[in-house]
């Protein structure tokens, strides 16, 4: 975790007790992790970003009194700095979709493993986004076929990868550095996109991204 300062603090909300308690048991011996606390719900949630020094909160969805798409929602609002983890079994294309415009920096479905939640936490708190790996191939593939009706063509999950780049403004050779390909290759794979979506340029692109749930 070069780009950041560690320990990070973790606050935990979910409404199933063994689900906090196994997630504060899988986390607490890591030296990357600070402080862990927790809510059962997103408003108690909300509360303790105020309380205590957060950095990262992991959020359940389905939760009592405020889900955690409204708590991320708030959370961004209030305390932009804060870093959102949604982890759910509610995992289809639609709801990661609406976490992801609502604010939250990834998306890990609950039986994810341990180097997989250490690895979105690593991602977020470099200032990036992370969707499981099993989740990609589902998000893409809607995202693709929404594409295909709006604009009679598809977008390949490599060209939406680079659209996020680009969105989190990357340049092109950071791009190439970053999936190990030429510069040259993204220059390509630019000027298709915008052709593709029938956009002129990177800020026209920006906004795309971010219509269609993909900051």
């Amino acid at each position: 975790m070069p780009d950041y300062t560690i320990p990070v603090n973790i606050l935990i909300a979910d409404d199933h007790r063994i689900m906090v308690e196994g997630l504060s048991h899988i986390l607490k011996d890591e030296k990357k992790i600070g402080t862990i606390y927790t809510a059962a719900d997103g408003k108690s949630a909300i509360a303790i970003t105020h309380e205590k020094e957060v950095d990262c909160v992991i959020l359940d969805i389905n939760m009592p009194v405020m889900s955690g798409i409204e708590a991320t929602r708030l959370i961004k609002e209030q305390k932009p700095l804060i870093k959102v983890i949604i982890m759910s079994m509610l995992c289809d294309a639609g709801i990661v979709t609406k976490a992801l415009k609502a604010g939250a920096d990834a998306f890990v479905v609950k039986n994810t493993g341990k180097e997989e939640l250490l690895k979105a936490i690593t991602h977020v708190m470099n200032g990036e986004k992370y969707v499981s790996n099993e989740l990609s191939y589902t998000l893409f593939n809607t995202l693709g076929k929404t594409e295909k009706k709006e604009h009679g063509t598809t977008l390949t999950p490599r060209e939406i990868e680079i659209i996020r780049y680009i969105a989190e403004g990357l340049t092109n050779q950071d791009i190439a550095d970053k999936i190990f390909i030429s510069r040259r290759t993204v220059d390509t794979h630019r000027k298709n996109i915008l052709h593709k979506l029938h956009l002129k340029n990177t800020a026209s692109l920006v906004k795309y991204a971010a219509d269609n749930g993909l900051l």
